[in-house]
């Protein structure tokens, strides 16, 4: 069911969903944004932020859907965000570059301590992810990233960190 998987997906958590029924995930997450190409979902529970990329997105999407996220991140104070790129295909040049400027502006104003990215098998996708990600840390408070192929690792991480 989409939303069991919105928030952790660690064993405790789905037991606790089997024991308190479909009330008790739609209190734990909360939908924050939905668009054709991405969706945001908070797991209070966890004080997580999930930012899954539906598609391949066109430029004005991306930047749509990372602004939004970053309000959100910088809204609630939230120290772990999960990203799921493993559908979004690859950046242009443009975008990593804007991406790189608005991930260092938002990233030095938040709480950030954990980020999350799933990436797909695309070896061009998982390069981008390292290259932006040196080049934000450069200039941001120490946060850290780890990468994943799949979102149930990836939440298990953020949920024991």
């Amino acid at each position: 069911m989409e939303k069991d998987q919105s928030c952790s997906s660690s064993s405790a958590a789905i037991n606790r969903n089997k024991e308190c029924g479909q009330q008790a995930v739609e209190q734990e997450c909360l939908k924050l944004y939905h668009s054709g190409f991405a969706e945001i979902t908070l797991d209070k529970r966890q004080g997580l932020l999930v930012v899954r990329w539906l598609r391949p997105v066109k430029s004005q999407e991306y930047r749509e859907g990372i602004e939004e996220t970053g309000r959100i991140l910088l809204e609630r104070k939230l120290e772990k965000l999960l990203v799921n790129n493993q559908r979004m295909g690859v950046l242009t040049m443009d975008d990593q570059g804007w991406l790189a400027k608005i991930s260092v502006e938002v990233i030095s104003k938040s709480n950030l301590k954990y980020l999350a990215i799933v990436s797909s098998v695309d070896v061009l996708q998982q390069l981008t992810n390292e290259v932006l990600d040196k080049k934000v840390k450069k200039e941001t408070p120490l946060f850290d990233t780890q990468y994943f192929l799949t979102e149930g690792a990836a939440l298990e991480w953020l949920t024991n960190s």
